[in-house]
């Protein structure tokens, strides 16, 4: 199941589930499906509709086990009464189906908290010379989530930094709090997979590096540098993880003004999703809606960091999740 949030005619903000090219109001056709396969009065489907199926991705990922159960059974209804580009309303005469291109797809939630991960693919080694962490180990910092953006948003180029690059991530959704997780049930915590463009005001972080200056002061710079307003963006579907049974098996690729910058593969990383999760979750709790972001991708023939300019288009496409783009202005 592929979701996103949307803007519908009316501006309102809605979550969806995207069929083929269309995109269906996952509240009205709960509310549609609660009264059709559940027999509840319509009066009252409205109500359990926006509780059980809310607006908010986040709220409806943070319902975990119920939230869940509930998005499969609308989907599965869905996958019934969807069929080719007739549309479909609730009893209450809202409209469920919409075109793609009739709508704005929005930033697909609003992360609880952001986890980036560095350092998780060989090309950092042999391309860049940067020292790994220790064997099955990683590296990881903060992004405040107010940074993320979503598709077709713009980039702000900014005042303090004068190279900017961007790294091509897959996004990980907690979908179930947990502490202390083993490999073997990692995946059970994750609800789903997107795509995040991990922007980086880059001079900044090297103006703190330096002989006498590793480490530490280094380390304040990469916050700065991160934490710029729009330098996440991330989008433009979440993909449920029944879609990607295989988290490590992904290939990428992210292309300015068309030109393919950055190549790789989820197969790569130096930390599997499921060891991510295992070796940070040894004194963080995570909690439903937080966001990891799993590592700039990149070969031998293609680095991981895409050097920007004001002006150019990033593209940023993981198989089966769909193309990430936005603008440096």
């Amino acid at each position: 199941m592929k979701l996103a949030t949307f803007q519908n005619h009316q501006g309102e903000t809605r979550i969806g589930m995207v069929i083929n090219d269309r995109i269906a109001d996952l509240t009205a056709a709960f509310e549609k499906y609660l009264v059709e396969e559940r027999g509840v009065l319509p009066e009252r489907a409205i109500e359990a509709a926006n509780i059980r199926m809310p607006t908010s991705m986040l709220a409806l990922i943070q319902r975990e086990y119920e939230g869940q159960a509930d998005l499969k059974d609308v989907g599965a209804y869905l996958s019934n009464v969807v069929k080719g580009d007739g549309a479909i309303y609730a009893p209450n005469g809202a409209k469920i189906t919409y075109a793609l291109h009739e709508v704005r797809l929005l930033k697909p939630f609003q992360p609880r908290r952001c986890f980036n991960i560095g350092v998780n693919y060989p090309a950092f080694v042999k391309i860049m010379g940067v020292i790994p962490p220790e064997e099955n180990k990683t590296c990881m910092f903060m992004v405040t989530p107010e940074s993320t953006i979503g598709p077709e948003d713009i980039i702000q180029w900014p005042q303090s930094a004068e190279e900017v690059c961007t790294e091509l991530e897959l996004g990980v959704i907690f979908g179930r709090t947990g502490k202390r997780i083993s490999q073997a049930d990692a995946l059970d915590y994750v609800f789903g997979y997107t795509i995040v463009n991990d922007v980086t005001g880059i001079d900044i972080i090297m103006k703190g590096m330096g002989t006498g200056r590793e480490g530490l002061p280094g380390a304040y710079y990469i916050t700065r540098a991160k934490t710029f307003d729009t330098f996440q963006p991330m989008g433009p579907f979440i993909v449920l993880k029944d879609e990607i049974p295989d988290p490590q098996n992904v290939a990428g690729e992210l292309r300015i003004n068309g030109e393919p910058r950055i190549r790789g593969n989820t197969k790569d990383m130096r930390c599997s999703v499921r060891r991510l999760i295992e070796y940070l979750s040894e004194d963080i709790t995570f909690y439903a809606g937080d966001l990891l972001s799993s590592g700039g991708m990149g070969t031998e023939e293609f680095e991981p960091h895409g050097f920007v300019k004001s002006g150019d288009t990033i593209e940023a496409e993981l198989e089966k999740i769909g193309v990430l783009r936005n603008y440096v202005v």
